[in-house]
């Protein structure tokens, strides 16, 4: 609570006191002489007041103390409990900013750790079918020497919006050498794969390499929209296990680049 509001407070219970006690020492003060009835006194010389036969009593006067007393507690208890209210939501608001102050330098810090060479390699792949080939693939050219792009590892957390994440992703397209297309169950029908195709052959410069899980034939027609890509006449390497996937891209990509 700021040290107005307490001044403001202590000045208003100090007033409120003050009334009081006032208006109590009017009517204890007031005892005609040979009365032992004190109420029945007071409020007889009060009919006698409004008649006229009498002025001795204080008459309203510590009545009305105590209405401005009591008037005073009620705003005192008021203004008390809006005091801590707004304290309330000012340390929220300090809380919140402070917040977002060390949000913003997490990320900051977030951002000046993460690697920030570029792409060398680009995995597509069908998320339901090819996410453990391509997350133990990446982990294994990582470890290689080759820094390869998985969307689903390499998009920070902190990119939420779809622009954000199209982003990212046609960011590393740009920079990779190798796209790698996983070939698993149903890839050609992901619209995101498809995606991913059009924009690595539109921005060309890369080399190509696809890796076709065995439960596949080889024939593969995958429809881009704007051309119709036969990957069935295009050189393949069929793998089985995640392991074998890692080997055979290693004996090409990573002898490829120490070439």
């Amino acid at each position: 609570m700021q040290k107005n509001h307490l001044i403001i407070l202590f000045a208003m219970i100090t007033a409120s006191i003050i009334l009081l006690i006032a208006s109590v020492y009017l009517l204890i003060s007031y005892q005609p002489a040979g009365t032992t009835d004190y109420w029945n006194s007071y409020w007889g010389n009060m009919d006698g007041m409004m008649d006229g036969s009498t002025t001795s009593s204080p008459g309203l006067l510590p009545f009305i103390l105590i209405a401005l007393a009591s008037i005073l507690s009620v705003g005192t208890v008021f203004y008390f409990a809006y005091s801590i209210k707004r304290k309330d939501n000012t340390i929220e608001t300090r809380f919140n900013t402070t917040f977002d102050k060390e949000s913003l330098t997490a990320l900051k810090d977030t951002s000046s750790t993460t690697d920030s060479r570029p792409f060398d390699v680009f995995l597509c792949y069908k998320k339901s079918s090819g996410r453990d080939f391509a997350d133990h693939l990446k982990t294994g050219l990582e470890e290689s020497g080759l820094h390869t792009f998985e969307d689903c590892r390499d998009i920070p957390q902190t990119v939420d919006t779809e622009d954000g994440w199209a982003c990212v992703r046609d960011r590393a397209l740009e920079q990779c050498k190798y796209f790698v297309l996983i070939m698993t169950p149903g890839f050609n029908l992901s619209s995101e794969v498809i995606k991913e195709i059009r924009i690595a052959r539109k921005i060309g410069n890369k080399t190509f390499v696809f890796f076709r899980h065995r439960s596949m034939g080889r024939n593969i027609v995958v429809n881009l929209g704007d051309e119709v890509l036969d990957i069935g006449k295009l050189e393949q390497v069929s793998f089985e296990s995640k392991e074998e996937l890692l080997r055979l891209a290693h004996s090409i990509l990573v002898t490829n680049t120490t070439l």
